[in-house]
C-alpha cells in the first residue's frame, strides 16, 4: 500500500509535520508528537514535545502546520477513511486505535 507501508498493528500511524531551518515538528491524528531543535541536536534524539520551554514554537509550528494542510486541501483524516474513500483494497484487520 503506498501511504500505508507500517501497520498500525507495529506502530504505524497518521502523521504530518513542517521542517523549518530550525525545526521539526510533527503531530499524529491524536496529536503532537515530535518536536526537534535541528541546530542543537541534529540527530533528533532529545524530543521537545510539550516541553514548557518550547510551548510557543510548537504552537507556531502548529499553526503553520495547519495553515499547510489547509492550503493543500489535506484533511489529515485517519487511514481508513482514505482507503474506503479510494475504494482500496483492504481486510480491516490492520485498524488504527
Amino acid at each position: 500500500m503506498p501511504f500505508h507501508q507500517w501497520s498500525y498493528n507495529r506502530g504505524g500511524r497518521e502523521y504530518r509535520g513542517v521542517r523549518t531551518r530550525r525545526y521539526t515538528y510533527v503531530r499524529d491524528i491524536n496529536g503532537p508528537w515530535l518536536l526537534y531543535d535541528n541546530q542543537k541536536d541534529p540527530y533528533q534524539l532529545e524530543n521537545l514535545c510539550n516541553s514548557p520551554k518550547y510551548t510557543q514554537i510548537q504552537q507556531e509550528l502548529e499553526k503553520m502546520l495547519f495553515e499547510k494542510l489547509r492550503e493543500t486541501n489535506d484533511k489529515f483524516l485517519p487511514g481508513p477513511e482514505y482507503m474506503a474513500m479510494w475504494n482500496y483494497k483492504w481486510d480491516g484487520t490492520d485498524k488504527s486505535k
